[in-house]
């Protein structure tokens, strides 16, 4: 990475799922279990994950005002489809909805702690800025990698989704910096790469497995966090 990407940047601002952490059992397999226990109908893994995909692209080119309500509203939205006629669906999602606020039911990527604690060192400051809900207070301060990050800007509490500019200028303002003092950090391209140069932020494309023919222009890309410092 050219050492310019770090040049006048205050702060780095961490993507959550898929850049920092992930969650452990997989979304598919949790889904499934679940979907089993309560519900007794047995859904692919494979289906799960594209409904869970789709369902998520499909909020980004949508209407992007959120909250925690409508957050809650979402999923639960997406089990019932799964559950369809199932008696067992509010079951199914009080389960589900509490297993992705539990820390252990997440893991962070081996190189997270250690790029946060390098990224320290150098003065820099740190943030998580995710499309969640509060329920992300809980993962991280039970995540040993991430527990030390001190600022935190989800998207529920803003009442903006990435890849909206609101969400990234609600950011700077929780920094008290111009964008042109951040860095963001994520592995999609349109939430956090694309929402981040159009706020004027500096960009990384997280981008693990190499198919970096996408990236679009004005971001750095990188394999691993680590590759920050």
């Amino acid at each position: 990475m050219p050492n310019s990407i770090l040049s006048d940047i205050q702060a780095v601002v961490f993507d959550a799922v898929g850049t920092v952490m992930y969650p452990n059992p997989s979304v598919a397999e949790a889904y499934c279990a679940a979907m089993t226990r309560f519900c007794h109908v047995d859904i692919p893994a494979n289906t799960v994950s594209a409904a869970v995909r789709d369902a998520l692209q499909g909020r980004a080119s949508g209407d992007l005002a959120t909250s925690e309500a409508a957050e809650r509203d979402f999923w639960a939205g997406l089990i019932q489809d799964l559950a369809g006629e199932s008696s067992g669906f509010q079951d199914c999602f009080d389960h589900l909805f509490a297993h992705f606020a539990d820390a252990a039911n997440w893991r962070c990527f081996p190189e997270t702690e250690e790029t946060i604690d390098g990224l320290h060192s150098a003065g820099l400051r740190t943030a998580i800025a995710s499309n969640f809900d509060l329920r992300l207070n809980s993962v991280c301060d039970g995540l040993p990698g991430l527990k030390d990050v001190p600022h935190r800007v989800i998207s529920s509490v803003v009442g903006w989704r990435k890849p909206d500019v609101r969400f990234f200028e609600a950011v700077c303002r929780h920094l008290e910096l111009r964008p042109q003092q951040v860095l963001f950090v994520g592995d999609d391209l349109v939430n956090d790469v694309e929402g981040s140069l159009t706020a004027g932020m500096k960009s990384v494309w997280l981008c693990r497995n190499g198919d970096t023919l996408q990236a679009p222009e004005g971001a750095t890309v990188v394999a691993t966090l680590t590759d920050l410092i």
